[in-house]
């Protein structure tokens, strides 16, 4: 397993909520004990529920590192990647004109999930060379409470015409390769195209099999790789090679 040191990056959780009450409280609760540099950044998509009230009573113990980026309808429920694209505009807004974005990485989450401890290190490993631009791991889940594990494929690998490679569970992505595309609107994620997605395999993030969670058509034996296309962006996911 090839760890790189954590320290040398800053990294950002997106975590995307539509009325996830339930489960929020305890994955940002999670994200901070586990990941203590990390910054959290919870976007509610106009909630019904008591979503954003939840992360509020969060900030108000731990300010500094949880963030909530609310949206509005008709603004709002628009899409996961306006969504995303929101949280880009808010953190480029609090990191001010003295940020390093070839240094902070994006993490993208589903609202319950759950990113093995070890996934900043094994990341940092690929984040090493200057080149890369994204990571993605393993996205696990438990079946019928009897501790054993499915790996998720993306939704992109499932159907690569309709969906964004980077906005599925578990992209880590580099801030300087959304800079790149994100275009004078500020919008990164509506503004990709297909890429060859690999996977490292010696981490990954969890996700709770509950019926109204588990996304039935990114569930696969093996991973398929689908064509890059040109792009103006360095971005490119990598396989860890300690598989």
């Amino acid at each position: 397993m090839n760890l790189g040191d954590p320290t040398r990056l800053e990294w950002h959780f997106f975590v995307p909520c539509r009325d996830e009450q339930a489960v929020i409280g305890g994955t940002v609760t999670y994200l901070r004990q586990t990941f203590k540099a990390a910054h959290v950044w919870v976007i509610d998509d106009d909630s019904d529920d008591r979503t954003a009230a939840v992360v509020r009573s969060l900030r108000r113990i731990e300010g500094r590192h949880i963030h909530l980026v609310q949206r509005y309808r008709p603004q709002a429920r628009t899409g996961k990647d306006d969504a995303l694209d929101a949280a880009y505009r808010a953190l480029k807004v609090w990191q001010g004109r003295h940020a390093t974005p070839e240094r902070a990485i994006i993490t993208v989450l589903d609202a319950g999930s759950r990113p093995a401890w070890n996934c900043l290190g094994i990341t940092a490993a690929q984040f090493a060379d200057p080149r890369i631009g994204a990571v993605q791991v393993d996205v696990r889940t438990s079946s019928g409470g009897r501790g054993w594990f499915k790996r998720l494929t993306s939704a992109y690998l499932a159907h690569p015409a309709d969906a964004n490679p980077l906005s599925g569970n578990g992209r880590f992505i580099r801030l300087s390769a959304l800079d790149s595309i994100a275009g004078p609107e500020g919008k990164p994620w509506r503004g990709m195209r297909p890429l060859t997605i690999g996977y490292a395999r010696d981490t990954f993030v969890y996700q709770p099999a509950t019926p109204s969670r588990l996304p039935v058509p990114e569930i696969a034996a093996g991973v398929r790789k689908v064509p890059a296309v040109p792009y103006p962006s360095p971005i490119r996911v990598t396989t860890s090679n300690s598989l």
